[in-house]
């Protein structure tokens, strides 16, 4: 009864006050995603990975797993990235993606990996994705799709109520995909980390220039379905290109001489990672 009051109460709110029901709709899903306890997502993240990535899906090669995750441990280090705990694994899907799942579980398809022409490119797309997790923006993907009374609703009611709902609901919920309020923040917040990480965030802008041209140019049917598929996960405008290059404009001369070329051997990798099936 207290409960359906509180709902009653803030929804009337909503409609005396001066914000529109979406501004109300994000603060109050916000809200909820930040009562989710860690360990909750992470959970959630684990038991929805099984339906996104079969396990004969996964591909286990311990040097080259060990390689990407050495790769990747400066950017989560040294921005002191504790919550959620991050996850990498390597799909065997030539389809080239790349994607967050809740709890911080990243995975880098072997057709992203294979295309990328320097190890800053598979940073870049690493920090944009480590974004994404950190914002929480896969959880609030998910769920974004209820009413303003129903995210209310279970703010004020059980929690464990509203991880049932995602993970009966998981398939259809992932394929919500991010705003392009999302997609914007996981850009600034990826190019931050790379510069808290001494990467040169152009890597980011090579990556998605290379794809876009190839696009373009129309290429071969298959890398061009595999292009295609990583643009409508992750769409590339000319203002998000040029939002890094901006940002790469607006960095002091002390900010770029701290951005060190990264030490690692692309080329063994991307051999060792074609060989194996």
């Amino acid at each position: 009864m207290r409960r359906r009051f509180y709902l009653s109460l803030l929804l009337f709110s909503v409609l005396l006050s001066g914000c529109g029901v979406l501004e109300w709709k994000d603060r109050a899903l916000d809200a909820l995603v930040d009562r989710i306890p860690p360990d909750m997502e992470a959970s959630l993240g684990n038991q929805i990975l099984p339906s996104v990535l079969p396990p004969e899906a996964v591909l286990k090669d311990a040097e080259l797993q060990a390689r990407l995750d050495s790769l990747l441990k400066p950017l989560i280090d040294r921005n002191k990235i504790h919550e959620p705990k991050i996850r990498i694994i390597i799909s065997r899907e030539p389809a080239l993606n790349a994607f967050a799942l809740p709890g911080g579980i990243l995975i880098f398809n072997k057709g992203m990996l294979m295309a990328a022409g320097s190890p800053e490119e598979i940073l870049g797309v690493a920090a944009h994705e480590l974004a994404h997790a950190t914002e929480k923006h896969v959880l609030k993907s998910m769920i974004q799709s209820l009413g303003l009374a129903a995210i209310v609703n279970f703010f004020l009611g059980d929690i464990s109520d509203l991880g049932a709902y995602i993970l009966q609901q998981s398939q259809v919920l992932l394929q919500n995909g991010f705003t392009r309020k999302q997609e914007g923040k996981a850009d600034e917040i990826g190019f931050e980390y790379l510069v808290g990480a001494s990467i040169n965030p152009q890597g980011m802008n090579h990556f998605f220039q290379r794809l876009e041209k190839q696009k373009s140019e129309g290429g071969e049917g298959e890398k061009l379905q595999r292009v295609s598929a990583f643009l409508s996960t992750h769409p590339l405008t000319t203002d998000r290109i040029r939002l890094v290059e901006e940002r790469m404009a607006a960095l002091t001369p002390a900010e770029k001489d701290k951005l060190k070329p990264v030490k690692f051997d692309l080329k063994g990798f991307q051999e060792r990672l074609a060989q194996t099936r």
